[in-house]
């Protein structure tokens, strides 16, 4: 006879399941969380950003180039880093960076992180949100003009895009989690991106 799983226990494994964390990450997550699964999540992507930040110092001279074919019509090639050979050769790793080949493929993003836009494509952006805002009162312009960045940001840095597989959370969430679960800082380099007749 099989036994069935306790409630508890099937929590942690639906956490474990959507986050990538460990069993007691997800057990201290839920129990922090009074059992509320959504809660728990958010929990650990903020244990993940702060894992993230302590390690974010570290150097990462290691790590993979990985690339991915879509139809013979999209290419992607991407460089990720970590701190150890042996991290960069473990499949959470190689998955890691196999899923930001597909992420490229599919949203597009032209830009690793915030800091790579240029100045100059930022101007020229409310430049023209200006121009289509001409005769707004100054105090409706303001909140408009965040919501058109924060778009304009989603829409070409990775970090800041939602996740192909999983809209609820973004690359950098990602990111995140995995630094949390390898236990090493990890940094996107760079990539490139073709697509046939461009």
């Amino acid at each position: 006879m099989v036994e069935k799983a306790s409630p508890a226990t099937e929590l942690i494994r639906q956490l474990r399941e959507r986050s990538g964390a460990g069993i007691l990450e997800c057990k201290k997550a839920l129990e922090q969380a009074g059992g509320e699964l959504e809660q728990a999540e958010r929990i650990l992507r903020a244990r993940g950003a702060q894992i993230a930040g302590e390690k974010a110092g570290r150097t990462t001279a290691q790590g993979l180039i990985d690339s991915y074919i879509h139809q013979g019509k999209i290419g992607v090639l991407v460089e990720v880093n970590c701190e150890t050979d042996f991290v960069a050769r473990t499949e959470q790793f190689k998955s890691f960076v196999h899923e930001l080949c597909l992420q490229i493929a599919n949203s597009n993003p032209r830009f690793v992180n915030r800091e790579d836009v240029p100045p100059e494509e930022i101007g020229k952006e409310l430049e023209t949100l200006h121009e289509q805002l001409e005769g707004v009162d100054a105090e409706s312009t303001q909140p408009m003009q965040q919501a058109h960045m924060e778009r304009f940001y989603k829409e070409r840095v990775l970090l800041d895009q939602p996740y192909v597989r999983d809209s609820s959370k973004t690359i950098q969430d990602l990111l995140h989690e995995t630094v949390t679960s390898i236990r090493e800082n990890i940094v996107i380099r760079r990539f490139a991106r073709w697509s046939l007749g461009t």
